[in-house]
């Protein structure tokens, strides 16, 4: 009897443990101190963005041209532990604010941090903050940043 009183334990113990939720693609950062969160995006892949080698898109809503926008494009082949700065060849990040003006990393003084990179069908993971700027006299903080998406290298896609 205690035998079967065991397995049963055993079994509702495994049938009431609580799974990890999958992973979705997200953005989020800090914006002059104000955070924002994305859900929409393009997988990392490989394209004509801005001639980085892969690049990906979050944007606050799925429209054709988003009121919100952050883009990021990585050159080469990232790997892990990798930190892109403003300035660095074919590293791309720019920031399209509601009144739809384009901050981007020159002149400014942007780091990224990539934490976690699996290659084709994985994920990408980074963290980011520094300087965007939209010309010599309009330029916005971005803090907190972290991002996580799916690697796709042949197409662009959801």
């Amino acid at each position: 009897m205690l035998f079967y009183l065991l397995i049963a334990s055993l079994g509702i113990a495994f049938a009431c443990r609580k799974s990890e939720p999958s992973p979705v693609p997200y953005v989020k950062f800090k914006v002059n101190g104000v955070m924002k969160t994305y859900y929409n995006y393009s997988r990392f892949c490989k394209d004509f963005c801005a001639s980085s080698t892969f690049c990906g898109t979050f944007d606050l809503n799925d429209n054709l041209v988003p009121a919100e926008m952050l883009k990021i494009g990585l050159p080469g082949d990232p790997v892990a532990g990798q930190i892109f700065k403003s300035g660095d060849y074919r590293f791309v990040f720019t920031y399209i604010d509601p009144n739809q003006t384009w901050y981007k990393t020159g002149g400014g003084n942007m780091q990224l941090t990539m934490t976690k990179w699996e290659g084709q069908g994985g994920w990408g993971c980074g963290q980011f903050s520094g300087w965007l700027k939209a010309s010599d006299t309009d330029s916005v903080y971005l803090s907190e940043g972290y991002f996580q998406n799916w690697i796709w290298t042949n197409t662009t896609g959801k």
